[in-house]
């Protein structure tokens, strides 16, 4: 939605005040471009999250905006009450720098984010890397999102045995401690070529024969064949193994072209070995 300059500029000049403690009228320009950047994030926030009803109603850009700023709020307290949750049971498998995203950044989020003056800065880097994009998305929107897809990969993880799950990154990747790559994508690879072959989770290695098993599976396929392969795949373990969970489903299907061409190149050269690793 498009706003004249005249209906913002009261909002930021109150906010100005305030930021000074009322005590001055004078901002630099950085500070007042700040300034108007909050307002049009909390009126995006407005924008975005009521309905249409609610938008086309004919109220104030004043009363948008302290919609939004308490929309935002209310945003901030999932976040916390996420991150609570997921503490009770969180495991970086070892992995430090899900362990410092998490455990250290988001909590940095939530001692410093501030909604009132400077709701767009994110605050959390998110050097963890995710399945899904959250580059278009800043602020409590963004770590929003990305604590929802955190959540996801807990859930999907914690399906399988700690155990089976630490030996594949090892297998992946002796230095996995140190990596900045997502697991659960690591993960989710090898049991694609479990189910596929129907492969027991008893922690032991795919034999020759059961590579060959796979190249027959994939040999012949496009890329376009194999991401449907996949997707039917991931839809089998999410049926099988979460009571089909639509927003894992959703979550695990952003992987299928990423690991549909990983497959092809494999299977072109005769390295299914480096794709299904355990």
């Amino acid at each position: 939605m498009d706003y004249q300059m005249e209906d913002l500029l009261p909002i930021v000049s109150e906010l100005a005040q305030k930021y000074t403690g009322y005590e001055s009228t004078s901002i630099t320009y950085e500070k007042a471009q700040s300034l108007m950047e909050a307002v049009l994030f909390c009126l995006s926030e407005y924008n975005n999250s009521c309905t249409n009803s609610l938008a086309q109603s004919n109220i104030s850009v004043k009363e948008q905006y302290d919609i939004g700023t308490k929309l935002l709020s209310e945003k901030v307290e999932a976040i916390r009450k996420l991150f609570n949750d997921i503490s009770l049971k969180f495991d970086n498998f070892g992995v430090k720098c899900l362990y410092d995203t998490v455990q250290k950044g988001i909590p940095h989020f939530l001692k410093w984010y501030d909604i009132k003056f400077c709701p767009q800065n994110t605050i959390l880097t998110m050097d963890y890397p995710l399945l899904t994009d959250c580059s278009s998305l800043t602020g409590a929107d963004a770590v929003y999102k990305y604590i929802n897809a955190i959540q996801i990969e807990q859930l999907f993880l914690g399906g399988f045995d700690k155990n089976y799950i630490m030996l594949v990154l090892e297998k992946y990747n002796p230095e996995y401690k140190n990596m900045i790559e997502n697991i659960c994508s690591i993960v989710l690879t090898s049991i694609i070529g479990h189910i596929a072959i129907k492969k027991p989770f008893n922690n032991t290695e795919f034999t020759n024969e059961e590579y060959l098993q796979l190249t027959k599976i994939f040999e012949g396929k496009s890329i376009s064949d194999l991401e449907n392969v996949v997707n039917g795949i991931i839809k089998k373990i999410v049926n099988q193994f979460y009571e089909n969970n639509m927003d894992m489903l959703e979550y695990l299907c952003c992987e299928t072209k990423n690991i549909a061409v990983r497959i092809y190149a494999a299977n072109q050269n005769g390295q299914l070995n480096r794709v299904f690793v355990l």
